[in-house]
């Protein structure tokens, strides 16, 4: 039996990711792969994902964007995949090096991307011409999916308390609360 990381390695995510201009070239990039490789990089996608649930983020999301529900902040972590390895490894660490990030959006950019989340699925289906959940569901018999769960959230922070907001957040808050740029 494969291992999931053995069809495409984190390595070979991350080129994926920073090759494709922040999302842009995403498609092009993902009809290059194999199924199994698909396979790979959507395992990677949702490894990732999970794993940016956290507190610091969601505070950074809901200071930039004026507030953030559940669905805002899967989508704003769509956006901060989409950034590169170097930006996200760099706001897992700590999130308010995010800050400066906002400022290279154009005025017509956003940051959430529902869209880049679905592509692999897209770009599964038309090029193998199958659905892909029941691939998926088919290739678990040839390859072994390392289960990933999205962890707990213990908030520092509370949306009605601004100050424990910018205890998390200082630089981020500083700049951004309030703004009118989203």
């Amino acid at each position: 039996m494969k291992k999931v990381s053995s069809l495409l390695t984190q390595d070979q995510f991350w080129g994926i990711i920073d090759s494709s201009d922040k999302g842009s070239k995403l498609e092009e990039l993902l009809e290059k792969l194999s199924e199994d490789e698909l396979f790979g990089y959507d395992y990677w996608w949702n490894y990732f994902h999970k794993k940016s649930y956290n507190q610091s983020l969601w505070a950074v999301a809901y200071v930039v964007l004026g507030g953030c529900g559940d669905d805002g902040f899967d989508y704003f972590r769509y956006w901060l995949l989409t950034r590169g390895k170097a930006v996200f490894m760099s706001a897992m660490e700590n999130a308010d090096t995010l800050c400066d990030e906002f400022d290279l959006l154009t005025e017509d950019e956003y940051p959430e991307a529902e869209e880049v989340a679905y592509l692999v699925m897209d770009v599964f289906e038309n090029k193998l011409d199958k659905d892909f959940d029941d691939a998926e569901n088919e290739a678990e018999s040839r390859i072994e999916f390392e289960e990933v769960s999205i962890p707990k959230i213990d908030f520092e922070w509370d949306e009605d308390d601004e100050d424990s907001i910018k205890k998390v957040c200082p630089n981020t808050f500083a700049k951004w609360w309030n703004n009118d740029k989203f």
